[in-house]
């Protein structure tokens, strides 16, 4: 369960850059692609800098 964030947070950047720098779903998703794109990036780097935060206060704490 430790790694979850993690992965999701990897999830979300490879996601958001697939909307941005490929036609990933350009069919379906035609309007907003780069805003949605970007929104899903910058969460999964927020996310990964959470993560990462709460690890090392984790380490900290032991």
């Amino acid at each position: 369960m430790k790694y979850f964030a993690l992965a999701m947070s990897l999830i979300y950047v490879v996601a958001g850059a697939l909307l941005i720098f490929t036609n990933f779903l350009a069919a379906e998703i035609t309007q907003f692609r780069v805003l949605l794109g970007c929104v899903l990036l910058g969460f999964g780097i927020l996310r990964g800098y959470m993560w990462q935060k709460k690890q090392t206060q984790r380490e900290e704490d032991q």
